[in-house]
């Protein structure tokens, strides 16, 4: 499944792909910031890059998040760092469990758009609202703001995720796949397994 990706040597490509999808992320972390439906709440549709990197581009897309998510970070003044380490794993893993979890990166089989639903949307939305709970273990954050912003970090992430992932997604790997970027999972076809259609 991901033990050739895990394996592969890795090209120039990856390392540009880790620039590059950081720049993205950055750009739209700090671009999107300001749309809010609730005052003080940022509803951050830039998340829904996180599933996308990671689906498309594998590690180095979900190295990209990290590294996005830490110079966005830096530049709004968030340079506490708690913050910024917490950030980076929890961007990472928002990429990482969507390129584990779902078979194909298209969203073309029934089994793919489940797996998209439950392990990116739900499972990877709760992981990264959670997050913040390394903080209260370590003694940062007090619990009382961990609970008001754990709601508030999930309901984000899954509205994000939810609807405009599979729409990037789908719109995305044709070109990647084309282009030869594309760093995901073996896709399963009926010929085997490779980077099929």
């Amino acid at each position: 499944m991901t033990t050739s990706l895990f394996g592969r040597k890795w090209t120039t490509v990856d390392f540009v792909l880790i620039v590059v999808t950081a720049a993205l992320y950055a750009v739209a972390l700090i671009t999107l910031a300001q749309i809010k439906i609730i005052p003080q709440v940022p509803i951050r549709p830039a998340n829904a890059l996180q599933p996308v990197f990671g689906i498309l581009f594998g590690i180095p897309g979900c190295l990209g998040l990290g590294f996005g998510n830490l110079v966005s970070d830096l530049l709004q003044g968030s340079a506490a760092p708690h913050i910024l380490i917490t950030g980076f794993v929890s961007n990472f893993l928002g990429g990482f469990i969507g390129f584990l979890a779902v078979s194909h990166p298209g969203l073309k089989t029934v089994r793919s758009y489940i797996q998209y639903y439950l392990f990116v949307v739900l499972f990877a939305s709760a992981v990264v609202a959670c997050a913040i709970l390394v903080n209260v273990g370590l003694g940062f954050t007090p619990m009382e703001v961990a609970s008001m912003f754990i709601p508030v970090v999930f309901l984000n992430q899954a509205i994000a995720t939810g609807i405009l992932g599979p729409i990037l997604l789908k719109l995305l790997y044709p070109f990647v796949r084309r282009t030869g970027l594309y760093r995901g999972r073996a896709v399963s076809t009926p010929y085997g397994r490779g980077y099929g259609s």
